[in-house]
């Protein structure tokens, strides 16, 4: 072994230089490197927990957004549903006008054709009278006439 070291040129110097180099970055890493070491560990952690928080915080907003969708469903439903029975009470009113109205048309027709029946007999009464009245006067001329 010591043949293989000369013909490496290395004496005792190196492992004292070994053993110092070694010591000081042990200790320098203690000294310098550990905090940086614990920066990166909390660095870390902090960035788990947020990541963490991140997932819970979609699934919040996916149950939410799952609960809005389910009530504006149920509003969309609803509103539909009073639509229709809104819808439904107008049709129902104008049906009751409309056969209001017809009534009253029929009732102002039917009274219309008894007025005009009425002054077609009062009409045709005059119209006989007077029928009467000339006949006379004809006869009567005929009468003197003669």
């Amino acid at each position: 072994m010591n043949q293989i070291l000369e013909q490496l040129e290395i004496n005792n110097t190196f492992f004292i230089q070994f053993g110092l180099f070694a010591f000081f970055f042990i200790a320098l890493s203690q000294v310098y490197l550990k905090p940086f070491q614990r920066l990166i560990e909390k660095r870390n952690r902090k960035l788990k927990d947020e990541v963490e928080g991140s997932a819970e915080l979609l699934k919040s907003i996916d149950t939410k957004l799952a609960e809005f969708d389910k009530t504006l469903s149920l509003a969309r439903t609803e509103a539909i549903q009073k639509f229709e029975a809104a819808l439904q009470t107008v049709r129902a009113r104008e049906d009751l006008e409309i056969t209001r109205v017809r009534d009253e048309l029929k009732k102002d027709y039917l009274k219309a054709v008894h007025e005009l029946e009425e002054e077609k007999l009062k009409i045709e009464s005059e119209l006989k009278l007077q029928l009467n009245q000339v006949t006379d006067i004809v006869v009567q001329k005929i009468l003197v006439g003669n």
